[in-house]
């Protein structure tokens, strides 16, 4: 008697849960941009089995993977909401990213709002729906599935790495949802497989490009990458590639897919000039979007979610992604040693060097008004570099840094995940990273770690690169400055009161020439040298695609220079360790 009632209180249960279960929030989005000249995008938001008289809906104020507060609020217009059978509901804003719906206990009701879109990403052959800055979620219910319908002009395509379903694109939850970027319009789409996966390259851009080099440069990236992990987390991955103009370029990352943005002519030129960048953004999908920090995800939309490892999350990626152009065959290894030194450069020419941790840098992004800081792109690379090398060398070339990223992502990404804590598992903890090299070398980094990463020594790099064979050359000497800090020929900051301000230069500017003569990363220090103290120097600037031209009075200042490279006389283990690094296979 007692386990047939307790088979059927058991039975109960289940009912009740499975009850529950069925009704969970569900939301369906329907997008129209039948009109992308018009500026601007309608969106409907279908809510079903919602709960009690009141829901707030919100639009986040960032994007995960860019730290910054961006208020896409300010281009909502006319948010209104209405009941199953058509009756208006009432709509009241509570703050500039959240409105209340009073429901009157509808299970069903539709949020209706208008965005504003920049021409940049919207006009009569396309639009880019970055996610974060198109839709709306149910606060408290994020975790809701969420399904889209486009509405799109005739001969117009959808290119996104959400899953299809008929006339509909699906996630299992919004945070996953929103990771997924959309292009809608005439673009072209190239595809091809490697290690049981689907890539597909959709390409906009304002003129023809080189479908089979991108594709060729994207092979090699992602074969090399996959070897390091092994097992693809995804069955399709999309690189979203937007080819204008303009002078810069940026991406983002996300879980099975990237978006990037690069100047046309460039790509025209040579679409292996996309090989950085798309190396980067590749393995993200390892290390930041499935090995993060803990607070990296679940996300809080509403306000700065602050980590002190960005230096790990961005800098370690930029480390394994241009390591990865040397290893695969993009780079020959003098280039990357080149691009080491420059790194070296950059980092040495920086006073903040001194002054602010990599750590501080990393969780005070978010402060703008804070910089310029020391670049945890940069120092992170380094510092990804010096970690490599020495866990090598210590180890007779059977540890390294490899090892640490897979060991992060097994203990906190694929384990969790088959414990059920989470599909793409769970972030690492405060002390994850120092812990992790521990575990994988035996030996204590507690000194490292607090010198170089928690502190603000200087980086030991003829201590650390020596021994497994590379010579580092830096050097001191007095030059012509032009009174701004530079990343390659982009303007970090402009100094307050300074020559370079007075001269109407902006950050994000980009060098493109100096009196008359074109500057590239490699030669712009060498154009700089050229110039005379007091005298004065013209330049060209490149700045929301336009060009601008600029005068301002030359200084001085101290510079370093560096130079990387093998030593000569190289014993077997070093020999061998070095071509482990770059990928020329030897035995030990």
């Amino acid at each position: 008697m007692r386990r047939c009632l307790a088979l059927l209180l058991l039975a109960a249960s289940a009912a009740a849960a499975q009850e529950k279960k069925d009704e969970l929030t569900r939301v369906a989005y329907a997008v129209n941009v039948s009109n992308p000249e018009g500026g601007t995008v309608r969106v409907d938001m279908a809510v079903t089995h919602s709960d009690g008289d009141e829901v707030r809906v919100a639009i986040p104020a960032w994007a995960p993977g860019a730290y910054r507060i961006v208020r896409y609020c300010k281009d909502v217009r006319d948010v209104r909401a209405a009941d199953a059978a058509g009756g208006k509901l009432d709509v009241e804003s509570l703050d500039e990213q959240t409105w209340k719906v009073r429901t009157r206990g509808a299970r069903e009701f539709t949020v209706t709002y208008d965005l504003s879109v920049e021409r940049s990403r919207m006009d009569r052959d396309h639009c880019f729906l970055a996610g974060p800055d198109t839709y709306f979620y149910v606060v408290g219910r994020k975790e809701a599935p969420c399904r889209v319908r486009f509405a799109i002009p005739e001969g117009w395509k959808v290119g996104t790495p959400l899953d299809r379903e008929g006339d509909e694109y699906r996630a299992r939850d919004y945070d996953t949802f929103i990771d997924c970027p959309t292009e809608l319009g005439k673009f072209e789409l190239f595809e091809f497989d490697q290690d049981g996966a689907r890539y597909q390259l959709v390409v906009h851009a304002t003129g023809p490009v080189d479908g089979a080099k991108l594709v060729e440069m994207c092979r090699r990236v992602v074969a090399e990458q996959n070897r390091m992990f092994g097992k693809l987390p995804f069955r399709r991955f999309v690189f979203l590639y937007h080819f204008r103009g303009g002078s810069g370029g940026h991406g983002l990352e996300h879980l099975n897919s990237t978006n990037i943005t690069l100047p046309y002519l460039a790509i025209k030129a040579d679409p292996m000039l996309a090989a950085s960048i798309t190396s980067h953004e590749y393995f993200h999908l390892w290390n930041v979007k499935r090995i993060r920090p803990f607070n990296l995800g679940p996300f809080d939309y509403t306000q700065p979610v602050r980590t002190k490892d960005l230096w790990f999350c961005e800098g370690g990626t930029s480390y394994f992604g241009d390591r990865t152009l040397a290893r695969c065959g993009i780079w020959s290894e003098d280039r990357y040693l080149l691009h080491l030194s420059s790194e070296v450069e950059t980092l040495q020419n920086n006073p903040d060097r001194l002054v602010t941790s990599v750590e501080k840098a990393s969780s005070s992004v978010w402060d703008r008004k804070d910089y310029p800081r020391v670049d945890y792109y940069n120092k992170g690379e380094l510092l990804g570099l010096l970690i490599d090398l020495r866990m090598r060398w210590a180890s007779g070339g059977k540890k390294s840094f490899d090892d640490v990223l897979r060991h992060l992502y097994e203990e906190y990404c694929v384990k969790p995940a088959r414990e059920g804590k989470g599909w793409i598992g769970m972030g690492f903890p405060e002390d994850g990273i120092l812990k992790a090299l521990n575990e994988v070398s035996g030996e204590d980094w507690k000194e490292f770690y607090g010198k170089y990463v928690s502190g603000v020594d200087e980086l030991p790099y003829a201590a650390v690169l020596g021994p497994p064979g590379l010579s580092v050359n830096l050097t001191l000497s007095r030059q012509a400055d032009l009174g701004f800090p530079l990343r390659g020929t982009t303007v970090l900051s402009v100094p307050p009161g300074s020559e370079a301000e007075r001269a109407g230069l902006k950050a994000n500017d980009r060098v493109s020439a100096i009196n008359g003569v074109e500057v590239t990363r490699s030669n712009i220090w060498q154009e700089i040298g050229k110039l005379k103290a007091g005298g004065e120097a013209g330049l060209t600037l490149q700045r929301d695609g336009t060009s601008v031209e600029a005068t301002l009075k030359v200084g001085t200042r101290e510079r370093a220079s560096c130079r990387v490279r093998r030593a000569e006389n190289l014993s077997d283990l070093q020999r061998g360790i070095l071509d482990a690094w770059l990928h020329r296979r030897r035995e030990f």
